[in-house]
């Protein structure tokens, strides 16, 4: 159980924001235990980090712009003559950051604050390397002077504000899987269970380690959990810098204060922690050590998180007795602050104009008090006709401002109008043997390639474990099997012209079914699993080849039992030829034909990444290559005669027909009485009826495009296949790949 014990009522009235926290303060008024006394230190969990993996980042102006929604026209509209001609320049990006700069150091907690629509996971997404394909940004960001290369970004942890989580595994088989595959290969397989241990006991979730995550449809741990969970997979690996979104969200007061407080621990040992925070509570403010408060994108205040009520209340703004500093400077970043000379957003362009101007004479350093109070002219500015000043209480001189022009802020202060400079990278801090040298020397892969491959082969069993032999697809395939049993019994034992027809159509049939139903399977794999896959790839936890291996090995025996149960029933009732090479020579056909199937639908599924697309595109492809297979189209015209080489069942029904008819004798008799083709049950006997007459070409008889007495046919046909099977597959990783290329 976790216990919060707090020093004193008079350090919890500080949390008012009335009296400020030193700077440099570490942490004397909260304690984390855990359980009977223990705290985190105790057990080992947050060890601190060595002088030469410590990071600084510097964040260089930063800007950032997004695409608007496009809503595309209709066919009609886009031929009415009236649109054609019509102008389009309408701007196609928003831009959410504008000139962001600032710096995180270790032991140090930057928050980054202000009302929603802000620009605060953008600038998160970006420092972290995590932004969105579509989103345009400037400017640069540094891990100790150097940009976040792939072998760096192993020892950045990033946590989502959505929680990306496999809804089927339980809390500690998602921490097993992640310690596993993240931590060092030189810690023992005892010691990653003990880290795994340790940070169950630390956040708390010894309750509901064996409870699965769950989800929408399923029930699971709770949603403080689920975000404690997040963290404590990042946390396994000891990371040199922590990035969060809004850890605290859906997070009840106690349990946030239990995370903050964490953070400022992980801090104190030498690690960077950058979050974002939508509305804390003054207790959590309190933890904080630097705040970048955003609004509409621009920077209001970046500096001491303690500093910000001085610096505020210096510019006409203070802060109310008795309300909370982080609700107040939220106030001012919407608007809804205003004094006897301005309304709230002519406060708000204002305040943004004042500390633009600041930061831009200090773009590392930020608002310090102290510094300005001993220069007695806020830092060198000169007064003039921008001139600011303003008195706050305990400050022995006004802070002085000079404007950043000499004209009327809320009248040329626009969002609309501001021009994005790039000013390059400037400023980086190295810390002393903090370069990423000592980064390079730990292997690039927590865990060797097999094991890689081993650990995502059982985590994907384990994901679908809920899905795989579900009673429907049970009861499924037992009524398809069931009713072409009963529909074509005993057709294969039928060797006149007419059986043969008959069971022409049992062998499409099979090889249809089986190739549809692996298809359709495959289209919603790598969409499902693409965001998790990007989270985890961007943490560098495995090689894409190693997730790609995994992830089609696992398939086999979740989507092949069904279909093989569906073959034995089907074979069996239908009479098709009772001797083991044929039955494994149809078998090992239908097994190929469908992980063909499953390649062009993984190959449909990872170029769309939606759903529905990909199932219009497969229907299309579906449907041309079955009526081109060779059943319902016999003959194509010479111009079109190329399609059919393009079906893969094509050639799986060419293997067929010659596994079934090549050492088989066919006849065709005739009714004496009608001279029609006789009916299977008329002529039980037909070799030593008179009205039965051998046939020696069977694919002229049966009107076929293959001749299925050809060996050699059946071997080229297998052949393609297989070449179809490993292209498909090849195709699919090297698509994946583009697809990831930024990670």
């Amino acid at each position: 159980m976790v216990m919060l014990r707090m020093a004193s009522t008079e350090e919890e009235e500080r949390s008012v924001g009335h009296t400020p926290r030193a700077k440099n303060d570490s942490l004397p008024d909260v304690k984390v235990t855990i359980g009977a006394g223990h705290d985190l230190d105790d057990l080992g969990v947050i060890e601190p980090l060595p002088e030469d993996k410590r990071i600084t980042i510097n964040i260089n102006s930063i800007s950032a712009r997004v695409p608007l929604l496009q809503q595309r026209a209709s066919l009609l509209s886009r031929l009415n003559p009236r649109r054609i001609g019509s102008s389009t320049n309408k701007p196609t990006h928003r831009q959410v950051l504008f000139d962001v700069s600032g710096s995180v150091r270790p032991n140090e907690v930057l928050a980054l604050m202000g009302p929603s629509g802000s620009g605060k996971t953008s600038l998160l997404s970006i420092m972290g390397a995590r932004d969105q394909k579509q989103m345009q940004s400037e400017g640069t960001v540094t891990f100790n002077g150097q940009p976040l290369t792939k072998r760096l970004k192993r020892r950045v942890g990033y946590v989502l504000q959505d929680d990306l989580l496999y809804e089927s595994l339980t809390v500690q088989e998602t921490l097993y899987y992640a310690a596993m595959l993240r931590l060092p290969r030189h810690m023992s397989h005892e010691d990653k269970l003990r880290r795994i241990d340790l940070a169950v006991t630390a956040l708390g979730l010894g309750q509901c380690k064996d409870t699965i995550i769950g989800g929408f449809f399923r029930k699971g741990i709770s949603g403080g959990e689920r975000k404690r969970v997040s963290i404590g997979v990042e946390l396994l690996i000891n990371p040199s810098v922590l990035m969060l979104d809004e850890p605290t969200s859906g997070l009840d007061s106690t349990t946030s204060m239990h995370v903050l407080t964490m953070l400022r621990h992980l801090a104190s040992g030498g690690r960077s922690i950058v979050t974002t925070i939508h509305q804390p509570s003054s207790r959590l403010y309190q933890q904080l050590d630097k705040l970048l408060l955003l609004s509409q994108g621009h920077v209001m205040y970046y500096g001491a998180a303690q500093q910000a009520a001085e610096w505020f209340s210096r510019l006409g703004y203070s802060l109310p007795y008795g309300s909370s500093l982080a609700d107040f400077i939220l106030d001012l970043a919407s608007a809804d602050v205003s004094n006897p000379e301005r309304d709230g957003e002519q406060s708000r362009l204002y305040l943004i104009d004042t500390a633009e101007a600041y930061l831009r004479r200090h773009p590392q350093d930020g608002f310090n008090m102290d510094r300005d109070s001993d220069s007695g002219a806020g830092g060198g500015a000169t007064a003039g006709p921008g001139h600011i000043s303003g008195s706050g209480s305990g400050s022995s001189s006004p802070t002085s401002i000079s404007r950043s022009d000499g004209a009327d802020i809320a009248a040329t202060r626009g969002i609309s109008g501001v021009t994005v400079s790039k000013l390059g990278a400037q400023g980086d801090i190295q810390v002393a043997g903090g370069s990423s040298g000592a980064l390079q020397e730990e292997h690039r892969w927590g865990a060797p390639y097999l094991t890689q491959v081993s650990l995502l082969f059982r985590r994907s069993l384990r994901t679908r474990r809920f899905e795989t032999m579900k009673g429907q697809d049970v009861m499924q395939f037992s009524a398809i099997a069931l009713l072409a049993g009963l529909f074509w019994l005993q057709a294969g034992q039928d060797n006149t012209v007419l059986g043969a027809r008959n069971t022409l159509g049992l062998l499409f049939f099979i090889s249809m079914f089986a190739s549809f139903r692996a298809l359709f399977l495959a289209l919603y794999t790598f969409p499902e699993e693409y965001k998790h896959m990007l989270k985890e790839r961007a943490s560098g936890m495995y090689r894409l080849s190693a997730f790609y291996a995994a992830r089609t090995l696992s398939d086999v025996p979740s989507d092949f039992t069904l279909p093989t149960a569906f073959f034995l029933v089907v074979y069996m009732m239908g009479g098709l030829r009772y001797n083991a090479a044929a039955f494994f020579g149809m078998y090992g056909t239908m097994l190929l034909t469908m992980l063909v199937a499953q390649g062009l639908g993984l190959l449909l599924g990872v170029i769309t990444m939606v759903p529905k697309t990909a199932q219009t595109l497969a229907s299309v492809v579906m449907m041309s290559m079955v009526l081109t297979g060779g059943f319902f189209v016999t003959t194509l015209p010479s111009w079109l005669n190329w399609v059919q080489y393009l079906s893969f069942i094509y050639y799986a029904l060419g293997i067929s027909l010659y596994i079934q008819f090549s050492s088989t004798q066919l006849y065709s008799c005739t009714d004496p009485a009608s001279g029609d083709s006789c009916a299977p049950a008329s002529l039980p006997n037909p070799e030593s009826n008179p009205n039965c007459f051998p046939v020696y070409d069977v694919q002229e008889s049966l009107a076929l495009p293959q001749n299925p007495a050809s060996q050699g046919d059946a071997i080229r046909n297998a052949f393609v296949l297989l070449g179809f099977f490993i292209f498909l597959r090849v195709l699919v990783y090297v698509v994946l790949r583009r697809k990831t290329a930024r990670l």
